[in-house]
Parts: structure tokens; C-alpha cells; sequence
């Protein structure tokens, strides 16, 4: 399946957005911010927390140089962002399956039951949150060079 295609099936959950070197900027900024938070903090679960933002906000600017986000308000948000992995940047599904896996483990910890992370999943995420965010600003540099100029 192609991204036009994807974005066709799940055209309730997602905009067109016209690409911004200043929006990829900005949420680059994000995940960055996000995986120094991860790399700092005590608890296991907020170290989770933390890596699984920045997974989301590299997703967004992958998502964002193909010129679309996730509506704003959509149900299945963050499960859309992740998903799109395959159709930017070309992520396996196991790849995407491991993240989609974080944010249920984030969801349980943030809503449902304190210290359910452990150590090796903390470090599992936080290990994925760099390896995408390398991926992403790669993938940026070869497919969209004209917004990675601020």
C-alpha cells in the first residue's frame, strides 16, 4: 500500500498540512527535547513517557514533510502516528509493531497502574526513540532536503 492510499483509508483521522521547514524544525526540536528528558529521568515509567513522545513527534515531522497530520481530536491519534512509519519512511511492521507496543505500555502506566515499565523496556524505548529520530532526519536529508532548512 502507498501513502496516498493509507491516508485514503483513514481520511477521517487525517488533514492535508502543506510542508513547513519551520513545522519539521519545531517538532524535530521536540523529539529532541523529549529523548534528552528521556535520558534524565528516574522512574522507568517517565523514562517511557518521555521516549514515546519523542517517537511521536518524529513521527509527526515525517508525517508533516509528506504533507499531512493527524487530525487534531482523532480517536487514534497516536496508534495513526506510528502507523504512518511504514508509509514514510518505510518502517517494517515488527519496527512499528515495537512502538505501538510502548504506547500501550505508556497508556497503562499513565493511566492505569504506576512502576508497570521495567528497567529493559525503559531502555528499549529509549534505544528506538534515537534510532528513529536518526532515521528520521536521514530520511529527510534524501527524500526532503528543501525543509530541512530553517
Amino acid at each position: 500500500m502507498t501513502l496516498d492510499e493509507w491516508v485514503d483509508q483513514h481520511r477521517g483521522d487525517l488533514r492535508p498540512d502543506s510542508p513547513r521547514p519551520e513545522t519539521i524544525h519545531v517538532l524535530l526540536e521536540v523529539a529532541d527535547r523529549e529523548l534528552r528528558d528521556a535520558e534524565s529521568v528516574w522512574s522507568d515509567d517517565g523514562r517511557l513517557e518521555h521516549a514515546f513522545a519523542s517517537c511521536l513527534a518524529a513521527a509527526s515531522a515525517a508525517l508533516a514533510a509528506c504533507g499531512y497530520r493527524v487530525r487534531k481530536g482523532a480517536p487514534s491519534h497516536h496508534y495513526r502516528r506510528l502507523e504512518s512509519l511504514v508509509y514514510t519512511l518505510g518502517l517494517s511492521l515488527n519496527d512499528v509493531q515495537e512502538l505501538q507496543e510502548f504506547r500501550k505500555k505508556r497508556s497503562r502506566s499513565m493511566y492505569e497502574q504506576v512502576g508497570v515499565v521495567t528497567r529493559t523496556e525503559a531502555d528499549a524505548a529509549v534505544t528506538a526513540a534515537r534510532r528513529l529520530r536518526r532515521e528520521v532526519s536521514a530520511w529527510l536529508a534524501r527524500e526532503h532536503p528543501e525543509l530541512t532548512e530553517t
